[in-house]
């Protein structure tokens, strides 16, 4: 492999993946923490272009926005912003604001229905990151 090519941020696009990211809740449900862009397990970009945000383009989502991809430490809409501006910014599937949270939310349903955050739940950190590849699907 002609690794040398390659700078250690930006791996050969074939390692490219996302991490679906869930916070299980007290009550031992699942709640979205985000959807990130990763080079590696322990490498992602951020802040990768200027992106605006805009809470009106999520007016169709927003009350599953509210349910599922909630703040308990500051405003959702602050929480949205911060996600969209550090991590949908870097989507390797470029993307609009809309179909970043939209895309998130549907895995997030699909990874329930397949129960896959136990799968990938880490009891210490009570989160779980579940590999997604660059086709949106369950790695």
């Amino acid at each position: 492999m002609l690794s040398f090519l390659f700078s250690k941020s930006q791996p050969p696009e074939s390692h490219h993946f996302y991490y679906l990211s869930l916070l299980k809740e007290d009550d031992d449900s699942w709640s979205i923490h985000g959807f990130w862009p990763q080079y590696s397990t322990t490498n992602y970009p951020t802040y990768c272009r200027q992106v605006d945000f805009d809470i009106t383009k999520l007016s169709k989502i927003i009350d599953k926005l509210n349910g599922i991809w909630y703040s308990k430490k500051e405003k959702n809409n602050l929480f949205w912003e911060h996600e969209w501006k550090k991590h949908g910014s870097c989507m390797f599937n470029k993307c609009d604001e809309l179909s970043y949270f939209t895309t998130t939310l549907k895995l997030y349903y699909k990874a329930i229905e397949k129960d896959l955050p136990e799968k990938y739940y880490n009891s210490l950190s009570k989160t779980c990151l579940i590999p997604v590849n660059l086709n949106f699907e369950f790695i």
